[in-house]
């Protein structure tokens, strides 16, 4: 019979064993995922600098975890209180919700979460008491399910992310929601992250967008130099040939080889009054259809008609009808036999020397094979002002020169300064980066040892006192460690060696603690441990153990070997907290208790504590370390 006892004791026992462990199992099943959700979150602000990317890839983050086929996202402008909308993805009212005026999710379920600044599970039946009540207005397509959480910043709530399902068989549980709301207590500031990314690059964009403009407008600027600098380097020759050619038919075939280089100049004369006999001559004349014309009376001609107005003329077909329907010209006949070919587009430009018109100079072509224009009529108006005063041009080429050398060195420095532009912001991104990176890590890590600093770790105990108000069989210790006796490490070893031992005893501490566990350093000797997925106090007895097991054991520094050990103050929490500092004190005033009671021990806090706690006093080190040639022990 007593062996039938011990054996049902004993499969009582691992039937308990089995449940925690199940139960384990399932706490971290779901701690798992909810830093899998974190971590693709911090990922998501770290990838993603538009906010319209940011917010799809947040409802599919989320529908990985939970029904979220129906997800929508609301902020609150704190100056107008106006509620907009900035996300919103429903089977049922996608096309209705852009017509949806602020004021509907002010008054709805979404503002109700909004004033309330605390997530919401919400069914049919509460819907309907809230309706009812009040206290919210039924808007849009009635869900079976809806779920709730604020977005805060801080102590403000800036807005309200939401789920709901029009399943009857998908509802959503506390379970749910608690996911529901790590997520969104992280979204916030993975919000933050993408919005400044969003505004650099947009920065970024704008800058770009008007060096792009500077950078156009200067090779819109460069082309036009470019085409000037050719017309100068032409005009340039031109002058240069009335001192090189051998004789006027040579350099009337130079300068048309100059034009040819700068136009259309297959058909191309040039025609000088004689003014003695009223009578045109043509020493160059090169046509691909007629001959070269013979010295002949003045008449009504194109070539005429520019020596009486002074004027460089484009003349097409409309405007050369025109014109002889003015009388100004006469379209004739070369012979009685032979009709004249009419050029489609014609080009001409008189040859001034002292405001005298001495010839022109003209461009023509047929069957509008090319159709000349006012770019070339300016161009071939300089080539005949050079043509005729070539010494003039002398002059004029070395003001050219002066005027291609300004250019080049504009366009050297502008070039020098976009490269310049664009290579400081870059370079002011990059280290924008980097700064943001130190300043997050320096201001939640302690500087010696790169635990989780007094700071980071309250702000993370604060956010777990949070998270058991709303879960009532969550469980949370702290375990106060404080070393044994460092001050003499410090007096007698020296301060070098008093941080070397601190940084080796936060890696033994790291080592010691579980997978999610936070170790901090609170300053000087005083670490503090937070425990945050245990089931029962013999957990927290197992590591406070460990700890002391790996606190004990030497270490050697600098050829002396340390010994000391740790006192250890547990505080296990209670809905009695009203703080986290509360906790804390009590986790410290066990510590001293297990001090008191000698080293290498932990004291679980009790009540009792707090009444024989004595004022906090510098730690005795009376007793000197005692220090060898080869190592030193302390403790």
């Amino acid at each position: 019979m007593k062996d039938l006892t011990n054996k049902k004791r004993a499969l009582q026992r691992a039937e308990a064993n089995q449940q925690r462990l199940q139960q384990l199992a399932e706490r971290y099943r779901q701690a798992y995922a909810i830093q899998g959700a974190l971590l693709q979150l911090s990922e998501l602000a770290s990838t993603i600098a538009d906010m319209k990317e940011f917010y799809p890839a947040i409802h599919h983050m989320v529908a990985e975890l939970l029904h979220a086929k129906n997800f929508y996202v609301v902020l609150v402008n704190p100056e107008t209180h106006e509620f907009s909308l900035e996300y919103f993805s429903d089977e049922k009212d996608q096309q209705v919700i852009p017509q949806v005026p602020s004021e509907a999710f002010s008054s709805g379920l979404t503002g109700y979460v909004f004033q309330k600044h605390k997530p919401l599970l919400c069914d049919q039946s509460l819907f309907e008491q809230l309706v009812t009540s009040g206290q919210i207005k039924a808007q849009g397509s009635m869900p079976t399910h809806w779920m709730g959480i604020p977005l805060s910043r801080g102590k403000q709530t800036i807005g309200v992310m939401a789920i709901q399902s029009y399943d009857a068989d998908k509802h959503y549980t506390e379970h749910d929601l608690d996911i529901f709301s790590h997520i969104g207590h992280h979204t916030v500031t993975a919000f933050d992250r993408v919005r400044s990314r969003e505004i650099l690059e947009q920065t970024v964009r704008e800058r770009t967008q008007q060096l792009q403009k500077t950078n156009v407008e200067l090779q819109k600027e460069i082309k036009e130099r470019s085409a000037a600098e050719k017309l100068q380097g032409s005009l340039y020759r031109i002058s240069e040939l009335s001192a090189c050619s051998r004789n006027m038919q040579s350099f009337y075939r130079d300068v048309h080889q100059v034009l040819s280089e700068l136009m259309y100049a297959e058909n191309c004369y040039i025609a000088l009054v004689d003014a003695s006999n009223n009578s045109l001559s043509f020493p160059f004349y090169r046509d691909q259809y007629t001959p070269a014309a013979p010295k002949r009376p003045m008449g009504k001609g194109f070539t005429e008609y520019i020596i009486r107005t002074g004027e460089a003329q484009l003349i097409d077909g409309a405007a050369a009808l025109q014109l002889a329907r003015a009388g100004e010209v006469t379209r004739g006949m070369v012979s009685a036999l032979q009709s004249t070919r009419h050029s489609t587009s014609w080009l001409g430009a008189p040859l001034l020397l002292d405001d005298d018109v001495i010839g022109v100079i003209a461009l023509q072509a047929y069957d509008y094979q090319y159709d000349y224009s006012e770019q070339e009529l300016n161009i071939l108006r300089f080539v005949s002002q050079h043509i005729a005063v070539a010494i003039q041009r002398k002059l004029a080429t070395e003001q050219q020169r002066k005027h291609q050398e300004d250019l080049e060195r504009k366009v050297f420095e502008r070039t020098r300064e976009l490269r310049q532009t664009n290579l400081f912001l870059r370079l002011q991104v990059e280290e924008r980066k980097k700064i943001e990176e130190k300043l997050f890590h320096e201001a939640n890590h302690d500087a010696l040892t790169s635990l989780a600093n007094r700071p980071r770790f309250l702000q993370l105990l604060q956010q777990q006192f949070r998270q058991r108000k709303r879960q009532s069989d969550g469980k949370l210790a702290l375990l106060f460690i404080d070393l044994d006796r460092f001050k003499a490490i410090n007096d007698n070893l020296g301060h070098a060696i008093g941080d070397s031992y601190l940084i080796e005893t936060s890696h033994r501490l790291q080592a010691a603690v579980r997978e999610h566990d936070l170790v901090a350093r609170l300053g000087g000797d005083e670490f503090v441990v937070m425990l945050t997925e245990i089931h029962q106090q013999l957990d927290v007895e197992e590591v406070a153990d460990r700890i002391l097991e790996s606190v004990r054991q030497p270490v050697d520094i600098e050829q002396q070997q340390v010994l000391s050990g740790a006192s250890i103050g547990i505080a296990l929490y209670h809905h009695g907290y009203q703080s986290a500092d509360e906790m804390l004190r009590d986790a410290d005033a066990a510590m001293y208790q297990a001090k008191s009671l000698g080293s290498n021990r932990f004291v679980i806090f009790n009540p009792d504590m707090m009444e024989v706690a004595a004022p906090k006093s510098p730690k005795s080190d009376a007793e000197p370390a005692a220090v060898s040639n080869k190592a030193a022990q302390v403790g």
